[in-house]
């Protein structure tokens, strides 16, 4: 299958999820960094495809699954409240697809 210009290697991906985890275990410890955070995870969405589903169900579907993939990366460093707290947070994030596409709530 051929990438298009605007898909992500393995490698950038797998490095942009770190990044998205290193941030989320910052934000869980300190309760600093919420927005960075939701940030990378937006922009990681974006540039891996988790915001081309064929409807917002869908879409959001895609996103939570992206969610579970950086609390996935967070759990070795978390305890199992703080990882559920951070699905928490992260589910919260992944539905809100007004960002996504210029609508205010």
């Amino acid at each position: 299958m051929a990438m298009m210009k605007d898909d992500i290697s393995h490698e950038e991906y797998r490095s942009k999820l770190a990044n998205v985890a290193d941030l989320a275990v910052s934000y869980i410890n300190t309760g600093n960094g919420y927005f960075r955070m939701r940030d990378a995870f937006n922009q990681l969405a974006e540039q891996c495809g988790a915001n081309k589903g064929i409807n917002d169900e869908a879409t959001v579907g895609r996103r939570k699954l992206l969610a579970q993939s950086v609390c996935i990366e967070c759990i070795s460093r978390l305890s199992n409240h703080s990882n559920d707290r951070l699905q928490g947070e992260l589910y919260v994030i992944a539905e809100d697809i007004s960002t996504r596409r210029g609508r205010h709530r």
